[in-house]
């Protein structure tokens, strides 16, 4: 092999492997996220319709790891259930996380949001974003960080903590609850009783 061809091959080696760097840096999931919500916000000033739901659906669904939420919201009594189970938890859950995201977001269009730092905490990313009302500037700021994972070349988002609360633990807290006193059936129809009440 000459010189040359081994110059290139090297070259091309520290290109690619710094090309995966930068893809994986904490910085690279505080932009993906910053532009899904771009996105997002843009979806939510069109006017209401069935095709801007479909859209955001499919935003959110590229953003929001439901998924692992759901395990983890699901803590010790994951394991317990079928895999069937857990698609039926899954999909409500979706739901539920899908209504209250598209809810938030619309309300932080009146907000000045800042992405302000990202930093690596084991395999998660934690982006700290902060927003504030602009009609209201004397109200304080509210915090809101997105814990992040990679999934290949994207960032899929695996827990929201805003003013602290976790909404992972809020929900695990929630469904504990539920299932001690009223057991699996009684958690699903919890939930679809909220889902069809708008909650």
């Amino acid at each position: 092999m000459s010189t040359m061809l081994r110059s290139t091959l090297a070259a091309l080696v520290l290109t690619s492997l710094a090309s995966v760097a930068s893809a994986q840096s904490p910085d690279a999931a505080k932009a993906f996220l910053e532009a899904r919500h771009d996105q997002v916000n843009q979806v939510l000033q069109r006017a209401e319709g069935a095709s801007r739901d479909r859209r955001l659906s499919q935003l959110l669904g590229d953003l929001l790891d439901y998924e692992a939420l759901s395990e983890a919201s699901l803590g010790e009594h994951w394991a317990s259930h079928s895999e069937s189970e857990r698609a039926e938890f899954v999909s409500l859950l979706k739901q539920l996380v899908e209504r209250s995201y598209k809810a938030n977001l619309q309300r932080t269009l009146d907000y000045r949001v800042d992405y302000q730092n990202a930093e690596r905490r084991g395999e998660k990313v934690i982006v700290r974003t902060s927003a504030r009302s602009r009609e209201n500037r004397r109200a304080p700021a509210v915090s809101i960080d997105y814990e992040m994972v990679q999934a290949g070349r994207n960032w899929r988002v695996v827990n929201v903590v805003t003013d602290g609360q976790s909404l992972v633990q809020s929900y695990r807290s929630q469904f504990h609850r539920i299932l001690e006193r009223d057991g699996w059936d009684g958690l699903l129809g919890k939930m679809r009783e909220r889902l069809a009440a708008g909650g």
